[in-house]
């Protein structure tokens, strides 16, 4: 895919992640504020610089639940942070009507080289709440990430705190994400990760994600993963999320 930010910021942690995109459900925080669908393994760490890149996706849950979350990410000329925001465009859940966003999104993810393989990252993140629960959660994440011979391992950890805490917006939430991707075939690149997060109020949750990715060219990617949330104590939690991330405007 795109080259690694220190040979000038390539693939993005997010994933994520990645993969981690939740309905909002009492026992599931979704309040990271930061894109993870995919930013730990087939994504830069933050856009090439001068780029804007738009992710878009569906999230289809067992029970009948879907959202599509959208991600705009803006990296200036000559930066090294990436500004994004991001919200789920429309959210159905089977207990309740359909509606538009409940909460935005906002994040600046800043990245380093530490060599010629290694490249982490640091995210102050915020999320406004506009339905159901009230004010703010503020938080940050940290990501790491190794790139060799076709291989990924990666890294993250992230916490955010409610300015309101409610049974849907807890006071705190931790995960850490760790997981593995490689490139199979091609343009075609698989991944797999685990999550562990805890929550005030609530029982500590693992998760498992994988999934592929489909290259286009260097705008357009195209990927596919399965979702498999609160393996340790269960009921489980299915989803199936399809999604694309398109370079809007590349700079040259």
């Amino acid at each position: 895919m795109r080259r690694v930010f220190g040979l000038l910021l390539l693939s993005c942690c997010w994933p994520s992640v990645d993969a981690a995109i939740r309905f909002h459900k009492p026992h599931r925080s979704r309040n990271l504020g930061i894109s993870t669908r995919r930013r730990l393994f087939t994504s830069p760490l933050i856009t090439d610089p001068g780029n804007v890149d738009l992710e878009f996706s569906g999230a289809f849950d067992t029970n009948s639940d879907f959202a599509t979350p959208t991600v705009v990410h803006y990296t200036p000329s000559g930066w090294h942070t990436e500004f994004s925001i991001g919200a789920d465009l429309f959210d159905e859940v089977a207990d309740r009507d359909g509606h538009l966003t409940d909460r935005i999104n906002v994040a600046a993810t800043t990245a380093f080289h530490a060599g010629e393989h290694f490249n982490w990252a640091i995210a102050p993140t915020t999320t406004v709440l506009l339905q159901g629960d009230t004010g703010t959660r503020l938080g940050g994440a940290l990501f790491a990430r190794y790139d060799r011979g076709g291989n990924t391992v990666s890294s993250s950890a992230s916490w955010s705190g409610a300015t309101a805490p409610s049974p849907t917006n807890p006071a705190g939430t931790f995960d850490w994400n760790g997981g593995y991707a490689r490139r199979l075939w091609r343009r075609w690149t698989g991944y797999v990760n685990g999550q562990w997060e805890r929550s005030s109020g609530v029982p500590w949750m693992v998760s498992l994600f994988g999934g592929v990715e489909y290259e286009v060219n260097e705008r357009l990617s195209f990927d596919i993963s399965g979702q498999h949330y609160n393996l340790n104590s269960g009921p489980v939690d299915h989803q199936i999320v399809a999604g694309l991330t398109w370079t809007l405007h590349q700079h040259r």
